[in-house]
């Protein structure tokens, strides 16, 4: 039987580092008013030199299993979405898992391309509950793209910053948590637009590094026209397929990579800015981890509140989109 799905506790992990547009703007071209005229963004987060991602994803995960009211050995899956993961093998989940101090749970990696991991990954772990093969699971997404971007590219660098969010997911009553969500992909037209060379393709080599082939590049205009189309069909695919319209939603967290792309969905969805929780002012565009950091820090400051209709949308890389429509729980709805 069909179990209803819903978020238990939620985390984040943003590391102390902090980076403004004034100091960015010594590696290149750019000025802290273009930056927050074009992208909305004044500053963000730096991962530090010894800080490997299961390193930011330990805190982010202890803070949503204790919010979630449950231990880490409830868990019975745990997975990371990230495309710069700790290590080729083994998977960051294990790491975590180790740091974490329990065994047994299932664990695994997932690459969807960055941006579009937060609502992938969502989606992906309701699977596991609402099967019936798991009751706890936990999911972290974010990454350290500083270890990726050329400090020197305007054209990638200024939209980047490291964190790393996560939530707990267990069974709840009917019609509350994930009340509807989609994902999909447009390969034939974004596959070779948001590029993260390093693979098979285009591996580590000295020759390849030192010819710059390694690193993010990036078409912003095709980006533009990619998502600011993608964003509100999200949101109206979510609510056509709950009987519902994005009139009748209180928040919607969209992927936190522009703010102009975001007052452009929502004017596309008829929608009010305060209907939008927006923090990439403080945290750039940490890809996988964008919307589940902007979740955790609204679910945790009190903002979004239990019977609240929640939006999310994630999109990027490969064009590939995601998202979740959530009717927030309260602690008493989970079974």
């Amino acid at each position: 039987m069909k179990r209803n799905v819903g978020i238990a506790g939620m985390g984040c992990y943003l590391p102390d580092r902090v980076m403004t547009n004034d100091e960015l703007a010594q590696y290149m071209d750019t000025t802290d008013q273009w930056i927050q005229e074009k992208l909305g963004i004044k500053e963000r987060r730096v991962a530090s030199p010894n800080q490997a991602l299961s390193d930011l994803a330990y805190p982010a995960s202890v803070q949503a299993i204790s919010n979630a009211g449950i231990s880490a050995e409830d868990l019975d899956l745990i997975i990371v979405c990230a495309i710069n993961h700790d290590k080729r093998a083994p998977s960051t989940a294990v790491i975590l898992q180790k740091k974490l101090g329990v065994s047994g749970c299932a664990a695994f990696d997932v690459n969807v391309g960055g941006c579009p991991g937060s609502c992938y990954a969502l989606v992906i772990a309701q699977q596991f509950i609402e099967n019936g093969m798991c009751d706890n699971v936990l999911v972290v997404t974010g990454d350290i793209y500083s270890r990726l971007v050329d400090i020197t590219d305007r054209s990638t660098s200024v939209f980047f910053g490291d964190g790393v969010g996560a939530a707990v997911l267990r069974p709840c009553r009917d019609n509350k948590g994930f009340i509807s969500s989609t994902l999909g992909a447009d390969g034939m037209w974004g596959a070779d637009v948001i590029v993260c060379e390093g693979g098979s393709d285009v591996p580590y080599t000295a020759e390849n590094i030192a010819e710059r082939k390694i690193g993010v590049r990036m078409n912003s205009k095709e980006v533009w026209k990619f998502a600011t189309s993608i964003f509100p069909k999200i949101i109206r695919t979510l609510t056509e397929k709950a009987g519902m319209t994005p009139d009748n939603l209180d928040w919607i967290i969209p992927h936190q990579a522009n703010i102009n792309m975001i007052k452009y969905g929502m004017n596309e969805l008829g929608q009010p800015m305060v209907k939008a929780y927006t923090n990439l002012d403080k945290y750039a565009n940490t890809g996988a981890g964008s919307v589940m950091i902007a979740l955790a820090e609204a679910v945790n400051m009190g903002i979004i509140q239990p019977d609240q209709l929640v939006g999310l949308a994630s999109f990027g890389a490969g064009f590939s989109w995601g998202g979740v429509l959530l009717n927030w729980c309260d602690e008493d709805d989970f079974l």
